[in-house]
């Protein structure tokens, strides 16, 4: 008889597919075995499952209860009343089309957020049994009706799908947008604005991102988040619990990604209110607003009913440490954020949240870097020192800055970007898979622009060629308006033509990214570009040429000479961006 590919029915008895490894090749039994000692460490809090209705029972004009917090931690209890059992085309999985009523839910309907609320209905034998979850809006005015997915698609959806699994549905789910939680008002606007823009819908969290309240138990009805980092900055979509049966927990009623084996955070959540949307367009609709809390066990399973998880471990992730430092008054500063590593389970939707975690790390660290506030024109520098397991030195690389931009948020905006470019270089190789252990980012800010221009040069009338000449050039600060010189050697090219030429002196512009949170933000767009449609080239051939393509990101930040031939490095000062151009004639001979 086959083995049945659900959660343990207290009915029945029947095992969950986490109870049978006996026919199982071996890396998947050795997976088996790691939920299974996972399992052993669970919070006490793991639930009993609860009695459940076939959807055969599910009739229409049942009055039920659904279960969904508001606010804060706490479950609130309304009214669900069965509309009608939808059959869906081409073999889709039945929908239970329900209202909802209640204090809890009638200023504000449904919406992200709710997913994954379980409806309970008691029986003649006055038994409450779940019937299902909330899992899909339909667009109408004021959200109060909507689609729940029937409990036995949920439970049937298997905790430890094989890896490299995939399945794919067109519902229009209410987990729809991300969540980010840990960034400035300002800048957690840019993100948003930068992820529309891509197509993708991102909701900015006010709320600081380390969980203030202890671990809450994952019982239906409690809200939960699907991490996909977490620590000072934490990304993920909020919903709710469906099903839980000891460690096992069952959540949303329909996809994340619907890329069958995860290895994410599974998360508690705070709500702090329900945003009110009631047109429910097809870009946003009522939604909660909250944050992630508590690292509870690892997301383990992404279906198109369900999304499953195992409470206990958490799961491979790589390590962000971000340290700043005010150049003014010495004052420091760090982060410390974790991301989800799938790359074992083989990058499922076949990029990570790599990029848009570390990107977002480093804006708000380098916004918040100067204490007591920021001018507009700022000088600084970032470094990165990047960590893979294929690697043995580490990947590292630094860019310098001279912003004069609109506000303060324009230098954060270049740092954000530069690193996005960074990891998108990693992410770009498709011929294996790179585990980033550790990314270590520091920045340095200044107040002020470090900043010169060319103002002229001086150098002799006459040179010959393979000699080497001494050139001054002149210089004015920017702001004070100070005037200074500085003389270095060129040497004048072997193969310089003969006759009268110009020497031209170049060097570096200035810096001037606009302030992603004043309406800008073009900086960003590359932090959520898909990979996979962005590399026309196939990317990296190996992994020497990862890091060729990361080293090759290093921008030429100081003076250049072109005397006839190509461009020469005449003077780079760490202290100062030199800008401008300057050209003088001479005689070669």
């Amino acid at each position: 008889m086959a083995r049945r590919l659900g959660p343990r029915s207290p009915s029945t008895g029947r095992s969950s597919p986490g109870d049978a490894t006996g026919s199982v090749p071996g890396p998947m039994r050795r997976l088996l075995l790691a939920a299974l000692a996972a399992a052993l460490v669970a919070p006490v809090s793991a639930h009993a499952a609860d009695p459940i209705l076939p959807l055969a029972q599910v009739q229409p004009g049942m009055h039920c209860t659904g279960f969904s917090v508001v606010r804060g931690l706490e479950i609130s209890s309304f009214g669900v009343e069965v509309v009608d059992v939808i059959d869906r085309p081409r073999g889709a999985a039945a929908r239970i089309l329900v209202r909802v009523s209640g204090p809890a839910v009638d200023a504000t309907g449904v919406g992200p957020g709710f997913s994954g609320s379980p409806i309970l209905c008691s029986g003649a034998d006055g038994i409450a049994r779940n019937i299902g979850a909330i899992s899909e809006t339909i667009g109408e005015y004021g959200g109060r009706t909507a689609l729940a997915t029937p409990i036995e698609s949920i439970i049937a959806q298997p905790t430890l799908p094989a890896a490299g699994s995939r399945s794919l549905i067109g519902a229009r789910s209410l987990a729809g947008p991300l969540t980010i939680a840990g960034l400035r008002p300002s800048l957690g606007r840019a993100f948003a604005r930068a992820a529309s823009r891509a197509g993708r819908t991102l909701i900015a969290s006010p709320a600081a991102t380390r969980a203030t309240f202890a671990p809450q138990p994952l019982v239906p009805g409690a809200a939960v988040a699907v991490g996909l980092s977490s620590g000072d900055i934490a990304l993920g979509a909020l919903g709710t619990v469906a099903y839980a049966d000891g460690p096992h927990v069952w959540i949303f009623g329909h996809e994340l990604d619907a890329a069958g084996r995860r290895s994410l955070f599974l998360q508690d959540a705070f709500v702090h209110t329900v945003v009110s949307n009631p047109l429910a367009s097809q870009e946003m609709s009522t939604y909660k607003l909250g944050a992630p809390g508590n690292d509870l066990g690892t997301i383990t399973s992404d279906g198109p009913h369900a999304v499953a998880g195992v409470l206990g471990a958490p799961p491979p992730s790589a390590t962000l440490r971000i340290t700043t430092r005010d150049l003014d008054s010495g004052q420091r500063r760090s982060s410390l954020t974790r991301i989800a590593d799938e790359g074992d389970i083989g990058l499922p939707t076949g990029g990570s949240p790599l990029s848009i975690a570390a990107a977002a790390a480093a804006a708000e660290a380098a916004a918040g870097t100067l204490a007591g506030g920021a001018p507009a024109r700022q000088s600084g520098d970032m470094c990165m020192k990047f960590t893979l397991r294929e690697l043995r030195a580490p990947l590292r690389l630094c860019h310098a800055y001279a912003v004069d931009g609109p506000t303060q948020n324009a230098l954060a905006g270049l740092v954000a970007a530069d690193i996005g470019q960074a990891v998108g270089v990693i992410e770009s190789y498709r011929f294996g898979t790179l585990h980033p252990v550790s990314l270590e980012i520091g920045i340095r800010v200044r107040r002020g622009l470090r900043q010169a221009y060319l103002v002229g040069a001086r150098v002799p009338r006459v040179v010959r060629r393979g000699s080497t000449i001494a050139v001054r050039l002149q210089l004015r600060r920017t702001g004070t308006g100070a005037r200074s010189t500085r003389t270095v050697r060129l040497r004048v090219p072997a193969d310089a033509p003969s006759g009268l030429r110009t020497l031209r002196i170049r060097g570096t512009s200035a810096d001037t990214g606009s302030d992603p949170s004043q309406g800008g933000g073009d900086d960003l767009s590359v932090v959520f570009e898909d990979e996979e449609n962005g590399a026309d080239d196939g990317g990296p051939r190996s992994v020497r040429e990862v890091r060729d393509r990361f080293e090759n990101l290093a921008r030429e930040d100081g003076v250049t000479a072109r005397l006839g031939g190509e461009d020469r490095s005449l003077l780079r000062d760490p202290r100062l961006r030199i800008s401008g151009e300057a050209r003088v004639q001479l005689r070669v001979r």
